[in-house]
């Protein structure tokens, strides 16, 4: 008998685990952190959804069986947090998807996929439920292709998105919140788009783990006591000092 470990929703939120159980499989439930991958040698299929615990690499590469994760995102869009939100404010695909889990967050490839439209749904409480509801109805009709490993998972194409939790802005109403009237409202909030700015500091980001490197090789240079190349490594770090600056410049207005 196939040995499914079934992370992250219960059976009060998800149809998934009663379905496998019904197929005769020994599904076991997991909502905490994992432990070592030799406490699940006995598994052969993962199945992660909305599991709130990173799956460390150690666990990933360990584990002898497969690891899939159901995401209510049409990736490469909106991997991490909040996708339902992110997908109606940055006006990108809404869908779900169902991947091989790896190191990276939702980035692994993807076994299948749908492209979701809503009809009645109108605030982010019922279009999330529609969401799980559709991710659950993807895995029911592809369950005997994924529990059997019969399917050819296909590399995420384009750079996508990805959000953090801290990304996500408050707004009146919370999930129960109009859908349309909330998008309003933040772009007169805050006038620009917010992904905009997180970009903006992204990048900042990204230039100043380039100039960390920067600082040790000049330290490095300067304790072989090499004036000229240090020299030739402050222009660059100049450089990109200056580009943080313009950054910063359009962060503020």
């Amino acid at each position: 008998m196939k040995k499914i470990l079934f992370l992250g929703y219960d059976g009060s939120k998800t149809r998934l685990i009663s379905f496998l159980r019904q197929k005769g499989l020994h599904v076991e439930h997991h909502d905490t952190p994992l432990g070592s991958y030799q406490e699940y040698a006995d598994y052969d299929l993962l199945i992660s959804f909305g599991y709130r615990h990173n799956i460390p690499k150690v666990f990933i590469d360990g584990f002898s069986g497969v690891i899939i994760n159901l995401h209510i995102s049409y990736l490469p869009y909106n991997r991490g947090a909040h996708p339902n939100f992110w997908a109606f404010y940055d006006n990108t695909p809404h869908g779900v998807s169902i991947h091989i889990i790896d190191e990276g967050v939702d980035t692994g490839p993807i076994i299948c996929q749908r492209h979701v439209v809503f009809d009645t749904e109108n605030t982010f409480k019922e279009t999330y439920a529609r969401l799980c509801f559709e991710v659950e109805d993807l895995f029911i009709a592809n369950a005997d292709s994924i529990l059997a490993g019969r399917y050819t998972a296909r590399p995420q194409r384009g750079k996508g998105s990805y959000h953090r939790v801290a990304d996500l802005p408050e707004f009146p109403g919370g999930w129960d919140a109009d859908i349309d009237s909330t998008l309003l409202w933040l772009d007169e909030r805050w006038g620009v788009n917010i992904s905009k700015k997180l970009a903006i500091i992204d990048q900042v980001e990204a230039i100043r783990s380039k100039n960390n490197v920067n600082w040790m090789d000049i330290l490095r240079l300067a304790f072989t006591h090499a004036p000229d190349e240090a020299a030739k490594i402050m222009a660059r770090i100049n450089d990109d000092d200056g580009r943080i600056s313009e950054l910063l410049s359009e962060l503020a207005k």
